[in-house]
């Protein structure tokens, strides 16, 4: 059974904290995401992403790379 975007956007973002040392301005893209957690289903990711995007929890850039926010770091260490 696939992860609930809710839960895989939680996993995402605590994966980007420890990826990125929990630096502000690091932009990830998406497919180093998809890579380092091994996520094959492009419809679940995308819709965890964007969940994590309209919570607050990662800001997108046009490049198709995602960063943390100061919420998503304070989701992260939870």
């Amino acid at each position: 059974m696939p992860p609930t975007p809710v839960s895989l956007a939680r996993r995402i973002v605590r994966d980007l904290m420890i990826y990125t040392r929990g630096q502000q301005q690091r932009w990830v893209p998406v497919e180093t995401i998809e890579r380092r957690l091994t996520l094959k289903d492009h419809k679940v990711t995308d819709a965890a992403l964007a969940l994590a995007i309209e919570k607050g929890w990662l800001a997108a850039n046009a490049g198709h790379a995602v960063g943390l926010t100061d919420a998503g770091r304070k989701v992260a260490k939870v």
